[in-house]
């Protein structure tokens, strides 16, 4: 099973007819469980990485293909849930998840934790013709609801077994992508798909406003290059909108020719962004991104208001909407590169347009955008043990069973286990919150238990009990 590589060969008749055809699907490599957990302290099972290839619609809505990377937790006696990864922002069309660069490894790790995972390259990207339309949303969820349509039948060949749960993140561009994928989801696949939760990591929401304001204010910016992304983007995206806004006519000529370079893709975006700060040294003796721009448009852009640049923006703002799935907004004060308002814009909105539980957490106050990695991950992969239902063939691995009792809990040293006669339990593990097992009692025969905490760190575990039921699940908080 492992060396299967489909080949369809179905583009010209796709591109014919309908988006969201599978082109091919390639076997491209494959990490253990140990390996992952050793390198990154996550991971409970073993993984296959899959690039796919399949139909969709550029940003202009014409037909396209794309790529993206597809991970899939190998154990063929559990049923797991789907996964949605949206990618951060990567230097250029090689930097990507299918050729496990531009940040596969968290759909990598998530794949671990049980989830079979889609990550889209984005159009513009991978084997998409560019150029890539960034902080677009209306292609950045196409091309994730695309590709997770066209994966659909791959459970029968390849092997794996799916439920109907659907989850959803990203960090940073992806956190942008990733809330795009879940409004259009909610909003137009309702009758397909029913999002479970979803978890959207330091994202630019606010394009138009927040990101706006922290980028072209008084304040250095070590980013720049990103504001050339956006303005080829949006001149990709709204080609009419923008007609007469090229990149010599929003930015100061002396910044143009690396702009255009890039675009040509003769230099990535992080060169790019090394020769900008340069320029803006040598020419301004600060590296404030406004000093870029060119003096008629900098005032339309830090009004908002409806010339044709910020109304391209406004576009692709993604907060003001109402979602229906649990959401958590993860951000870390500290970050330097997506100012960390927009989550909390983000919260405010989506709250007052009524959503049911959408809220935002910072994880801490000093963190840069990249050290925010990290605890935001964690915050998602607990936030989602709440929701995940991982079965077998014919029975789901339940929470909170009446039947059984566990307590206290929070415990600081010691749990009791009560059950009634009819679910008695056969074996009893205890996971760590990377996913590690760090317990097994086994030949169970009394009514109730004693489970021994004490060698452990203080932090939240999963208990996992075959019982005469099936498996049920229990969350547990260890304090000191």
């Amino acid at each position: 099973m492992k060396n299967i590589i489909l080949s369809l060969f179905v583009l010209l008749i796709a591109m014919s007819t309908n988006a969201q055809e599978l082109i091919s699907s390639e076997l491209i490599g494959n990490r253990t469980q140990q390996e992952i957990f050793d390198e990154y302290g996550f991971g409970t099972y073993d993984v296959d990485f899959y690039k796919i290839v399949y139909t969709t619609k550029n940003a202009v809505n014409e037909p396209d293909t794309a790529s993206g990377l597809f991970v899939v937790p190998l154990d063929n006696n559990l049923v797991f849930p789907s996964l949605i990864y949206q990618h951060g922002t990567v230097g250029s069309r090689e930097d990507v998840p299918s050729k496990l660069a531009g940040g596969y490894q968290l759909p990598m790790i998530l794949a671990s934790m049980g989830y079979i995972t889609t990550a889209a390259d984005f159009i513009g990207l991978g084997d998409s013709p560019g150029p890539h339309p960034y902080i677009h949303a209306e292609s950045e969820a196409n091309a994730a609801i695309d590709m997770l349509i066209a994966v659909q039948g791959l459970d029968e060949t390849l092997g794996y077994h799916k439920n109907e749960q659907l989850f959803i993140t990203g960090y940073s561009q992806g956190g942008h992508a990733g809330m795009a994928a879940h409004w259009f989801l909610e909003r137009d696949y309702a009758d397909q798909f029913t999002v479970t939760a979803a978890s959207h990591m330091s994202g630019p929401y606010s394009v138009s406003g927040k990101m706006i304001e922290s980028t072209l204010g008084d304040e250095e910016y070590f980013f720049v290059a990103y504001l050339a992304n956006v303005a080829i983007s949006m001149k990709t995206a709204y080609p009419t909108m923008m007609a007469n806004y090229d990149l010599a006519n929003i930015f100061k000529p002396e910044f143009v020719p690396d702009m255009e370079k890039f675009r040509n893709e003769e230099i990535d975006l992080f060169e790019l962004n090394d020769r900008l700060i340069q320029l803006l040294n040598d020419n301004y003796g600060s590296v404030k991104p406004k000093f870029m721009v060119q003096d008629s448009i900098l005032p339309h852009l830090l009004a908002a208001d409806d010339h044709p640049v910020p109304a391209a923006l406004k576009l692709n703002d993604v907060y003001d909407w109402t979602p229906q799935a649990p959401t958590r907004l993860i951000y870390c004060k500290g970050d330097d590169q997506v100012f960390w308002e927009n989550a909390e814009l983000c919260e405010q909105v989506m709250n007052a347009n009524g959503a049911p539980e959408v809220i935002a957490v910072n994880k801490s106050d000093t963190f840069t955008h990249t050290e925010c990695v990290s605890p935001a991950t964690q915050t998602t992969i607990l936030f989602w043990l709440s929701h995940q239902i991982v079965s077998t063939h014919t029975e789901d691995v339940s929470f909170n069973d009446p039947s059984i009792n566990v307590f206290p809990n929070p415990t600081s040293d010691q749990l009791s286990i009560e059950f009634s006669d009819d679910n008695r339990i056969h074996t009893i593990e205890v996971y760590n919150f990377f996913g590690q097992k760090v317990m097994r009692l086994n030949n169970l025969d009394a009514s109730s238990y004693k489970v021994d905490l004490q060698d452990l760190e203080q932090g939240n575990y999963l208990l996992l009990m075959d019982t005469e039921k099936g498996l049920r699940s229990e969350r547990v908080l260890l304090t000191r």
